[in-house]
């Protein structure tokens, strides 16, 4: 392994030994790449912790951001509130020095009723991830997916409408909107797991992008080119949408970008 690259599983080994010797810490998870068993020397860190009910939640987030900050020398910080005050989570994101990176979320224990595909429990007292568990995230539903493919095509309108008021770069922003809401369809389609992440979940499925979607892609904002990035993603989602009951707006969006 290069010298500049330091091994990530050094941080998940610390975080395995702080988490047993810490009463309150009910689990351990590893996800993402690492916990997949498919991470490399570039891989972040992708951790969960599970707080006992009966210890202070603040405090116990308080306590593993302090020792997250003592793995290795930091380069910055943050912390994300995305729980309840009956459901507390927090995301914890660590960027250290040697680019090594840790993305770890603390809830209460009893929040996880098991292990979802792709992660592996480092640490279990209470057997809490002795079973398998299916997030709702795991897949997309039929209705998610019609949401996709409908505000795909509101996006691709919307890059129409942009690149002829001269709004270059408000057009390159709907265009990778559309993209990325292909990404999601595309994944849906192949029923990889977690769909909604598009196109991280289609390559580490080991799938290959949608055919012509290359061509979405333009090489500078240049209003001719957007048009056309924005017809070829259009062939891209005509097909992905063909049976998501969006022929309403595909039909319009499509109309808008065939005018001179």
């Amino acid at each position: 392994m290069p010298d500049d690259h330091p091994d990530p599983w050094q941080i998940v080994a610390q975080l395995r030994d702080w988490a047993e010797a810490t009463s309150w810490c009910q689990w351990l998870e590893l996800s993402g790449s690492l916990g997949r068993g498919a991470g490399d020397h570039r891989s972040d860190v992708d951790a969960g912790i599970g707080v006992d009910a009966g210890y202070p939640f603040i405090h116990a987030r308080d306590e593993a951001l302090a020792a997250a900050l003592r793995f290795s020398p930091v380069a910055d910080s943050l912390i994300q509130s995305f729980g309840t005050d009956s459901a507390p989570a927090d995301h914890l994101v660590i960027q250290y020095v040697d680019g090594r990176q840790l993305s770890l979320v603390v809830c209460l224990a009893h929040q996880r009723p098991g292990l979802p595909p792709g992660a592996q429990a480092l640490l279990d007292r209470a057997g809490q991830l002795a079973k398998p568990w299916a997030p709702g995230s795991l897949t997309a539903s039929p209705a998610q997916q019609h949401e996709w493919a409908f505000l795909a095509w509101w996006a691709l309108r919307d890059v129409d409408k942009h690149t002829r008021r001269g709004q270059l770069w408000r057009a390159l922003t709907a265009l990778d909107e559309a993209r990325s809401l292909a990404w999601k369809l595309h994944a849906a389609s192949l029923h990889v797991d977690y769909p909604t992440f598009g196109a991280v979940s289609v390559e580490n499925a080991g799938q290959s992008a949608p055919a012509g979607l290359d061509r979405s892609l333009p090489a500078r904002p240049d209003s001719t080119l957007i048009l056309a990035a924005a017809a070829a993603l259009s062939s891209v989602l005509a097909t992905l949408t063909s049976d998501l009951n969006v022929e309403g707006i595909h039909q319009l969006t499509i109309n808008r970008l065939a005018q001179p």
